[in-house]
């Protein structure tokens, strides 16, 4: 067999009891042009792991002395970095969840056929060295001890958040957060609890739209013995437990009128009433609420009080989606992996710059909480201490195409955001222009000039910054960083 000239001169560990399969592994191994260790139990596999450093480890799972499986864990101190593929004669249940728990990159079945455990060899290879030319970022972009809230992110739009949850924090006034599902919006509402004057009372948060109608009264209000079917004991509600702190009720939006009618009279009143009560229950409880909906456009159509609303709305933080704020991505990504692998008192992973790009250039529908949980399938999907491009879903890498608006209405009148770029239509007289001098000089080094031009810019702007200018460009990273070396090359000063 000739040498495989992707993955020449390996090294792979064979650890089984079996001379005779040691010998065919061997021979099959080495004619593909590896370096092959064997050792013939788990014992002297692990001397043999921590003496060679093997890139690819074999290894039996049913041999005298140690099991596979306890072999494996014994691999994890001795050798890392290396793909571990364990051979056994029996598939069950336990040894598949085990062996991939224990992180082992794959396993076969005995008997098996050749060609495809040496298929299977050559693909952890190539994963191998993935995870060594990867470019992994040792420096910490976060302390997770300056984000106790939870709340991360250094952005212009999260800035504005921030200073807003310092203004209204020591006051007692009604705020009402709006922004899509997943921005974080009981982060914000227990930051704002944290800062508070209420701070040492209790925080409670209800979700509006995950209690039933005939339930919702009660768990807000409480209730008297004997109001209904059930109601065995008098129960205090959400309202009257949060006496002298904030309550937090989350998706008001999907709150009945008659409900409506009832939160109005506790915020104005300072007073609740249980189900089936007829006295009054004085309580001081600071409302924050919070909603993904339109409201203004629930009043127009009398399906949420107006006066409600007005109460609701005296200050009001509007939290941005996820793809509004990219820069912050990094910071996120990084606090999780941080925070996920300090509640398993293990090493945090880190991305790889071609991972970090992929989620920056996805678009987040789910926003951070989508995020949160990419990130955590990823931090245990990932073999090793890096995270690959490979670690993450189908769907982040290659997103399903949202249906284009039609041109006529890219154009048509809308009211433009302060820092709006004009419409590409102003561009025409100027796109005539530049077209005319690539008729009559060399059109390849006029674009180029431009292209230069719009780095350099980018660059000034951000101070230097290489995520944020990738970002304004529409470009990612790595081919930012590629496009500046050309230009240092080439004599052209770029901001650093």
């Amino acid at each position: 067999m000739s040498a495989n000239p992707a993955a020449p001169n390996a090294k792979v560990l064979v650890i089984d009891d079996d001379k005779d399969l040691r010998y065919s592994l061997r021979r099959a191994l080495a004619g593909l042009g590896h370096t092959v260790i064997e050792a013939d139990s788990g014992e002297t596999g692990v001397v043999a792991a921590k003496r060679d450093q093997p890139d690819v480890i074999l290894l039996d799972n049913r041999m005298g002395g140690m099991t596979g499986i306890e072999t494996l864990q014994m691999l994890r101190g001795a050798q890392p970095q290396a793909m571990v593929i364990l051979m056994t004669a029996f598939g069950t249940t336990q040894t598949a969840i085990e062996a991939m728990k224990f992180g082992a990159y794959d396993y076969v079945m005995k008997p098996f056929d050749q060609a495809k455990l040496i298929a299977l060899v050559d693909k952890a290879l190539s994963a191998r060295r993935d995870l060594a030319s990867a470019t992994r970022s040792t420096r910490m972009l976060v302390n997770p001890a300056d984000y106790k809230e939870g709340i991360v992110g250094s952005s212009e739009p999260m800035q504005e958040v921030l200073k807003s949850i310092g203004q209204v924090a020591a006051s007692d006034a009604t705020v009402l957060i709006t922004g899509e599902s997943g921005t974080g919006k009981e982060l914000v509402a227990r930051c704002i609890h944290q800062h508070s004057l209420r701070a040492k009372g209790p925080f409670l948060a209800v979700n509006c739209a995950a209690i039933p109608e005939n339930l919702i009264e009660s768990e807000l209000f409480g209730h008297e013995k004997g109001a209904f079917t059930g109601a065995t004991n008098q129960k205090p509600g959400k309202f009257e437990l949060c006496d002298g702190g904030t309550i937090f009720l989350d998706e008001i939006g999907d709150m009945s009128l008659p409900t409506q009618t009832k939160v109005l009279r506790a915020i104005q009143e300072g007073e609740i009433q249980r189900v089936g009560g007829t006295t009054t229950v004085k309580i001081s409880v600071r409302l924050v609420a919070a909603t993904n909906k339109d409201l203004e456009a629930m009043v127009a159509t009398r399906q949420f009080r107006e006066d409600l609303y007005y109460r609701l709305n005296v200050f009001r933080i509007r939290l941005p989606a996820l793809r509004h704020r990219k820069t912050d991505i990094p910071l996120l990504v990084d606090y999780m992996l941080q925070r996920q692998a300090a509640a398993k008192k293990q090493r945090p992973k880190r991305l790889t710059t071609e991972a970090l790009d992929a989620l920056l250039a996805y678009d987040w529908p789910g926003n951070v909480r989508e995020l949160e949980n990419v990130v955590q399938r990823a931090n245990v999907l990932a073999k090793g201490e890096t995270i690959l491009p490979k670690d993450l879903p189908q769907d982040v890498l290659n997103p399903r195409k949202i249906a284009v608006t039609p041109v006529a209405a890219t154009f048509a009148p809308v009211a433009a955001a302060p820092d709006a770029v004009a419409p590409v239509a102003g561009l025409i007289p100027a796109y005539d222009t530049i077209y005319k001098q690539c008729r009559v000089n060399d059109g390849k080094s006029i674009l180029s000039a431009i292209e230069m031009e719009m780095i350099r810019r980018a660059m000034e702007e951000t101070r230097g910054n290489q995520l944020r200018s990738a970002m304004i460009l529409g470009i990612n990273r790595s081919t930012l960083k590629k496009r500046l070396l050309e230009m240092r090359e080439a004599g052209i000063k770029v901001f650093t």
